[in-house]
């Protein structure tokens, strides 16, 4: 597998919802430090892909590989396959942190029990040793002065930060981010892409389902375009951007620009 390990290979991965493929034989290779943003309409199956990637969904057949380890899958009923092992699973779920579209705090918890949770059950880190580790982490988001405030007094950009505080929590290997900005209100989308263009800088591997066009272009090493399930586009951000292959990328981006 090349020179050193990927943190991420996928390979041929399908899914479908009933009668609906959402994804026809999806493969895709994430190497340390690497920030591969995946880009196209609503309904090409990007959420999904990344959903695959951690088993929040379950594929109907294809192989993901977390730094060189094969998520076990065995076959059930029909054509369906499931983990084989559910401890592997949580064990490299641990390394996968993702971050969601609708930010998924826990109501009832303040910012920083929020971001101390899964270290403590999951982790079983020692709570002085992960109340310090999330007071890092909300200060690397700029979180910190709002630590003790609850979900329902924060702003949409701040929830945000604070869900990707709670993802570093976890040290991960590789961060998912599954359309971060998408909830939010135009004027609070900055400060969330100023947090992850640092994440970026400081070398973390991260998977970005995204619909902002600049952060793909400067922030990405590698940009990958779905349509309708399948891989149209992939490259360096250069490349796709100023010389696209695919037909169907360019009427996304000029239908992006009208």
């Amino acid at each position: 597998m090349g020179e050193s390990t990927p943190a991420i290979v996928v390979e041929d991965l399908y899914k479908r919802f009933g009668a609906l493929e959402v994804l026809k034989g999806i493969s895709l290779r994430a190497h340390e430090h690497e920030v591969i943003s995946i880009l196209g309409s609503s309904g090409s199956g990007k959420s999904t892909f990344l959903r695959c990637i951690n088993l929040l969904e379950t594929p109907e057949s294809g192989k993901v590989y977390v730094q060189g380890e094969l998520i076990r899958m065995r076959p059930k009923r029909g054509d369906r396959i499931v983990p084989e092992d559910l401890k592997q699973v949580e064990r490299i779920r641990s390394k996968l942190a993702m971050v969601f579209q609708q930010f998924n705090l826990w109501a009832h918890m303040t910012v920083m029990e929020n971001v101390i949770e899964a270290p403590l059950r999951v982790l079983k880190v020692p709570k002085a040793e992960a109340l310090e580790r999330g007071e890092q982490m909300l200060q690397k988001v700029g979180m910190y002065d709002r630590r003790d405030y609850y979900p329902a007094h924060l702003s949409g950009g701040q929830q945000q930060r604070a869900a990707i505080a709670r993802a570093l929590a976890m040290e991960p290997q590789v961060m998912l981010f599954d359309e971060p900005t998408s909830a939010l209100d135009p004027e609070l989308v900055g400060e969330v892409l100023k947090v992850m263009r640092g994440l970026a800088e400081e070398g973390r591997t991260m998977l970005v389902v995204t619909h902002e066009m600049d952060f793909a272009r400067e922030v990405s090493s590698q940009v990958m375009f779905m349509h309708e399930g399948l891989v149209e586009e992939y490259g360096i951000p250069s490349e796709v951007f100023e010389r696209p292959k695919s037909e169907r990328f360019r009427q996304f981006m000029s239908g992006l620009l009208r």
